[in-house]
Order: C-alpha cells, then structure tokens, then sequence
C-alpha cells in the first residue's frame, strides 16, 4: 500500500519533467548542418561588399598639379639701323649693256636741248643729238642725218653728214646750227639717220615752243 502511494506521489513529478523537456525541445530546434563552401562564399561576397562600400567613402585622391616650366630665354633680336640701309636711290646704276646687231645699225642716245624747251622768236641756238654703232659696220662721211618734217633746224639744210669714222660700239653726235621759228607756238622737227644705201637707222623728234 505504501508503495502505490509514493508511486501515485513520483508520478506528478514525471509528467512534470516531461512537460519542461518537451517545452524546451520546441523552444530550441536542432540547427541543421550548413556547407562549409556555401558560408566561405558568403563571407568572401561581404568582404567585398564592404571594401566596395569604404572605396566610394573615401574622398577621391587629388592629382598633383602640373609644374609650370619656364620658357628658355631666347637672345635679343639684332636691331636693324635703318638709316644705315642702302636706299634703291643711292645704288649705283651700271651701263646698260648695248645689243650689237650685223650690219649698219644705230641706237639713240641723248639729245639737247631736251623736248619742251621755250624760244623766243628768232633765237639762234645749238641742236645736239648722238647715236651709238651698236651694228658691224663702220660709219664714214656717207653717213647722214635726213630731215623729214616739221620746222627746219638752219635755213634750208636738209642734210648732215657724220665727218669720222665710228667703229662698231663708238658714238657719233651730230652738232647743227640751228634757228627758232620768227612766229610764237608749238613747233616739233622730225630726222632720220641714214646709211649710204638711203636705209632708215633711226629717228629723232624735237618739240619745243617759242613764245614773245
């Protein structure tokens, strides 16, 4: 009898026990096993993550600013006097190279007085005019000045004959007396250089005015 009665007094307290374990065992399920790689994984990918995040916190590194060189110095430039400068007007002018030609032939040179020159009525003057032997042949006495046109020089002399012989490069300069028209006006006079043959060499024209 008293066994069964400390049997009915047990069995309270192993309903109770089992009730706690039973309570604790719904509490705090078992963990399953988890896969080695599947947490390595994990881990590397939060790594990452996280160095991601602190990269674009950062505040970006300034570059350094470049360094200003400086240029070389070049040497001055010469200064130009141009005082000292020649001027095309104070070059000297060399002679003009003359064309020699086969046969007769003849180049004008100068002549005086020059175009334009003023008279009085009747004035006796001096008329000068040069040709230059730029041909092969010699001119002689059978060498002449022809007048053409226009007012005659002296009186009723229409030829003018060279006096020496002009070789080839020489200069002859037919020197003739001359007279100004008794009218005032514009006058122009007209020659030919001829050789014997009555061939035309060259030409001269003379204007000129006589005013009162």
């Amino acid at each position: 009898m008293i066994k069964f009665m400390k049997k009915i007094r047990i069995l309270p307290i192993i309903m109770l026990a089992a009730l706690v374990l039973s309570a604790c065992g719904a509490a705090a399920p078992a963990e399953p096993t988890q896969d080695p790689n599947a947490i390595f994984t994990q881990v590397a990918e939060t790594v990452m993550v996280s160095m991601t995040q602190t990269s674009e916190a950062m505040p970006p590194t300034p570059m350094p600013e470049p360094t200003a060189t400086t240029a070389p110095t070049l040497p001055p430039a010469p200064t130009v006097d141009l005082a000292a400068q020649p001027t095309v007007g104070a070059l000297p002018i060399g002679p003009t190279a003359t064309i020699q030609r086969f046969g007769d032939s003849a180049k004008y040179n100068t002549q005086t007085p020059s175009d334009g020159k003023i008279f009085k009525p009747g004035e006796y003057f001096q008329f000068t005019v040069c040709f230059g032997n730029n041909g092969s042949t010699i001119w002689d006495h059978t060498y002449y000045l022809e007048w053409i046109s226009g007012y005659r020089l002296w009186n009723d002399t229409k030829y003018f004959y060279v006096e020496d012989d002009i070789d080839p490069g020489g200069k002859w300069c037919f020197v003739t007396p001359a007279v100004s028209p008794p009218n005032p006006g514009t006058y122009i006079t007209r020659w030919y250089f001829k050789n014997p043959d009555k061939q035309y060499m060259q030409e001269v024209y003379f204007n000129y005015k006589v005013e009162s």
